[in-house]
């Protein structure tokens, strides 16, 4: 009885042995795979577990890794095979020096780029109209720009506004607003261009209030009781070169003839356009 006993805690005190082993036993390749349905923290978690995964999960090799599988081929090359980008220390702060290029390469394309149209610092607006923020729960910052046009202000509208140091690549641009009515009279341009001396591919939309009557016929509402959502994608633009560049967006409508009455802007986005 005493022999199985021991023979018993032998077999418990290695299979412990083993799992402690967990760090060694798995190979880089199923690390990397593991890694793909972590979040950012996790990872980070996992780095401090031991000096083998801390040095397999902070280099270059492991983030290309993540870039290649979550992003696809084309991002792939474009910012890390055939790429110069922050391999220049004057690109980056003295406190990120030491962070591995494919790493910081990683943590930019999975922020999401939008501007919120209630940061009003971040706009550039027409000065022919008062523009004030309501509180709206289903926004992104929980209030958005409203625009209230009295029958007196009959002025074209214009609203800019610049994301400053993006990657190079392709990005659809998309807007999110909504209006009182399912219309915007006359003719409303969206626009979006990189600042470059030669920019790729520019993104450009013109609507017309048939255009917005049409897109709110699409959920079969009643229109004189509309209040939806628009997340509207304007088309793409593209960045040149292996430099961060800023990228210029705008909308204007043209209509000096009849108020803007009942617009709510949410945000325009910058979303990764994959291939």
């Amino acid at each position: 009885m005493m022999d199985m006993h021991v023979h018993f805690r032998n077999m418990i005190t290695k299979e412990h042995q083993y799992h402690l082993n967990w760090s060694i036993e798995l190979t880089d390749s199923l690390w990397f795979h593991i890694a793909t349905y972590l979040t950012i923290n996790d990872i980070h978690r996992l780095t401090r577990t031991c000096s083998r995964l801390h040095t397999l999960l902070t280099n270059n090799d492991f983030w290309s890794y993540l870039i290649r599988k979550q992003f696809g081929h084309a991002i792939w090359y474009r910012l890390i095979k055939n790429s110069s980008i922050f391999t220049d220390k004057n690109q980056i702060s003295d406190s990120v020096n030491k962070v591995c290029r494919s790493k910081l390469i990683y943590l930019d394309l999975i922020k999401r780029k939008r501007i919120a149209f209630s940061e009003f610092n971040r706009f550039t607006l027409d000065t022919n109209r008062n523009y004030t923020t309501i509180i709206d729960p289903s926004s992104l910052n929980g209030s958005v720009l409203h625009i209230k046009d009295s029958l007196e202000l009959c002025y074209t509208l214009h609203i800019e506004t610049l994301f400053k140091d993006i990657l190079p690549g392709k990005y659809d641009v998309i807007w999110r607003m909504k209006l009182d009515l399912p219309y915007m009279l006359g003719e409303t341009e969206f626009f979006a261009v990189a600042e470059q001396i030669n920019p790729g591919h520019i993104a450009y939309m013109r609507w017309t209030q048939d255009d917005f009557s049409s897109m709110y016929r699409c959920f079969y509402c009643d229109l004189t009781k509309t209040n939806l959502w628009f997340y509207q994608s304007i088309g793409y633009i593209e960045i040149h070169g292996d430099k961060p560049s800023n990228v210029y967006i705008s909308m204007t409508n043209y209509d000096s003839i009849h108020a803007k009455y009942g617009v709510y802007l949410d945000y325009v986005e910058l979303k990764h356009y994959l291939e």
